[in-house]
């Protein structure tokens, strides 16, 4: 049943006219007033944008790139646009994978003693089961003496992986004897013509991902091991049984099909031309794709965003728009992979092309509204210009930008592609509830929750008009937006060492300065670091203080920061700190030192990373900059020349 809501121009056009107190009266011509008027009211009486997204949620489902999905959905999205009126509608190639990945209908359950149906998944492009496989449940061994208990056992069962406990790193015979054991014990599994391995999730959402290395794949290298996480409460109930002394029996059915390549992969891409600077643009974007694990229909990552793009444009359409610039609709797959799809767009881009991309925006956020944007100061009077009207629209719902000193280089969606070429780029804060029933993103995110169940249609009806509304006055105003322009290299390192002192000082953190008593630790010293899926980097400088107390900071194109709650077990070489960022808040990082030097660990426990060392920490007295040396860093490179964070086939496979 679809909800509804209040439309808030039941009391006429005329409450337009107010604006609200904390927000400077617009100046700047952009868009007419009745046009925006339009827009509005077939956004708040006639709205389709949860019709659309029941659609592509139910109808078309999952859209991994590579897969028959998305390619559906691609198809679907360039007929949607041209039966809207739009122009150029098309689908723009931006690559080529090895091997195409589809699921077909999967089940995994237990079957003895009890009947009881488990949510789970398995990576895409990760092996299947040739039909139906049972067999017993066996705990995984720890120890040879368990093994050699179990070996006549193993041929054909489910192997069900302990839960893994931080182990120690040290090189004294005995570690180096219980890490040969464990290797052996693995090795001697993995020969035993198991039917595969039954992991954990960390609560009972689980989370689809993609098997490392599947750009390499090829038909010839198909994986063979069959690994599936169950959600933590069927994991229990496994476990639970069989520490009572019952037998378990599993069956999983994974339809698994690998589609032969080159697979061509696609953006969908369709426009509004421009009357006056046809070849200047404002993009309106999202992305189309989304993971494929069973359960999960990708509404809200980010159906949700491609749902607001189609909708901006039938409302554009319906109020007759005649804009000055073209405005741009780019649905962009291969975003899960790594913003794929919108590289390859910006990569095709000739230099003059770009200069004339006013801005992209792009939607991701799941089903929170349009809150506001993060820009330079420069960039703020046409962009309170744009938004304004949505002020009065929908009062409830504030629209609020936020002022920084620099447009962010990196990012973890497709805004990042354009920053990093220099185009103004765009993600929209969203805000509200974050999702109805009291879930929020987190709770959908990858996961098998992610359903129009938990999607709120009044915020995304507030974010096709504030997008439509947003692009238009852009598109009408008399220039493009101001473009940013990046410190130097010098101002920018000088600037995250002020920012994180100033952090460090706020919080009551340890700071690395002169009077900071380091003691030897195997990683103190500065680090770079990289994200395994987004392939974000970040710095890190670590020092090891009395009583096992880390102290350091963290740096990234989104920002710098002090290391808090730092701590450091010298047994098994565990480090442990927090960072706090300002769009996520606490960020609990664990990591290890390895035995090559390098660290690995993750961020939030499943943002893995690893990270080799940089440079030792500076010298007694160099530590860390003071504020005043810092602001002096900064203050002393103004007069240099300016330089240019955290990557569809049809028909059929082989299962």
């Amino acid at each position: 049943m679809r909800r509804s809501f209040p439309l808030r121009l039941a009391a006429g056009l005329g409450a337009l006219a107010l604006s609200p107190a904390v927000h400077a009266a617009p100046t700047l011509p952009q868009g007419d007033p009745e046009v925006i008027d339009r827009i509005l009211d077939e956004a708040l009486n006639r709205s389709k944008v949860f019709e659309t997204l029941t659609y592509l949620s139910e109808q078309i489902g999952t859209r991994l790139t590579g897969s028959s999905g998305v390619y559906r959905a691609n198809v679907w999205a360039r007929e949607t646009f041209q039966s809207y009126g739009l122009e150029n509608a098309h689908l723009f190639k931006w690559g080529d994978i090895p091997v195409g990945f589809d699921r077909g209908p999967s089940t995994v359950r237990m079957v003895e003693p009890a009947v009881r149906d488990f949510e789970f998944t398995t990576r895409a492009w990760d092996a299947g089961t040739d039909g139906p496989v049972s067999g017993k449940v066996i705990k995984e061994p720890e120890t040879m003496d368990e093994l050699d208990a179990v070996m006549d056992e193993l041929e054909g069962a489910w192997i069900l992986s302990r839960n893994r406990r931080r182990r120690s790193r040290n090189d004294d015979d005995a570690a180096k004897a219980a890490r040969e054991e464990r290797e052996k014990i693995a090795e001697t599994i993995n020969a035993a013509n198991i039917a595969g391995r039954l992991n954990a999730s960390r609560n009972d959402q689980v989370t689809t991902g993609g098997l490392r290395g599947w750009r390499d794949l090829t038909m010839d290298t198909l994986p063979t091991d069959v690994s599936i996480t169950i959600r933590r409460s069927d994991y229990d109930s496994i476990n639970s049984r069989l520490s009572d002394g019952e037998e378990v029996t599993i069956e999983a059915d994974l339809v698994h099909y690998f589609n032969e390549g080159p697979i061509p992969v696609f953006n969908t891409i369709a426009e509004i031309r421009g009357t006056e600077f046809p070849d200047e643009v404002v993009i309106l974007s999202a992305h189309l794709d989304s993971w494929n694990g069973p359960g999960s229909m990708g509404t809200q990552d980010n159906g949700t965003g491609s749902s607001v793009m189609l909708e901006a444009a039938r409302l554009l359409m319906a109020a007759e728009v005649k804009p000055r610039r073209t405005i741009r609709f780019c649905l962009w797959t291969g975003e899960e992979q790594g913003l794929l799809g919108s590289r390859g767009y910006v990569d095709s881009l000739s230099e003059e092309e770009l200069s004339k991309i006013s801005a992209c925006f792009v939607d991701d956020g799941g089903t929170n509204y349009q809150g506001g944007l993060v820009c330079v100061a420069e960039m703020l009077p046409m962009l309170e210009e744009a938004v304004d009207p949505l002020r009065d629209a929908f009062p409830e719902l504030p629209v609020d930008h936020s002022v920084q000193e620099k447009m962010p280089s990196s990012g973890s969606s497709d805004h990042a592609s354009f920053n990093r070429a220099g185009v103004p780029g765009f993600f929209w804060l969203e805000k509200g509830s974050g999702g109805s029933e009291g879930k929020n993103y987190r709770f959908v995110w990858h996961t098998q929750n992610d359903t129009p169940r938990y999607a709120v249609e009044e915020y995304l009806v507030q974010s096709s008009a504030c997008s439509a509304v947003t692009a238009y006055n852009l598109a009408m105003a008399d220039t493009l937006l101001p473009r940013y322009v990046p410190p130097t290299e010098e101002e920018e390192e000088a600037a995250k060492k002020e920012e994180a002192i100033a952090k460090a000082e706020e919080k009551g953190a340890p700071v690395i300065d002169a009077s900071f008593q380091v003691v030897e630790a195997p990683f103190n010293g500065v680090w770079s670091g990289e994200f395994a899926e987004t392939g974000g980097t970040f710095t890190m400088t670590l020092a090891l203080g009395p009583d096992n107390v880390v102290a350091g900071s963290y740096s990234s194109a989104r920002g710098a920061g002090p290391l808090e709650k730092g701590t450091w077990d010298a047994e098994t070489k565990q480090l442990s700190f927090v960072y706090e960022a300002a769009s996520y808040g606490e960020l609990p990082i664990t990591a290890t030192i390895g035995a090559d030097g390098s660290i690995a660990g993750k961020m939030m426990g499943t943002m893995a990373f690893t990270a080799k060392r940089a440079g030792d920490l500076p010298k007694p007295g160099e530590a860390q900059v003071g504020k005043e040396e810092a602001k002096a860093d900064k203050d002393g490179t103004k007069a240099d020349e300016a330089k240019a964070e955290a990557g569809g086939a049809k028909g059929g496979g082989e299962r």
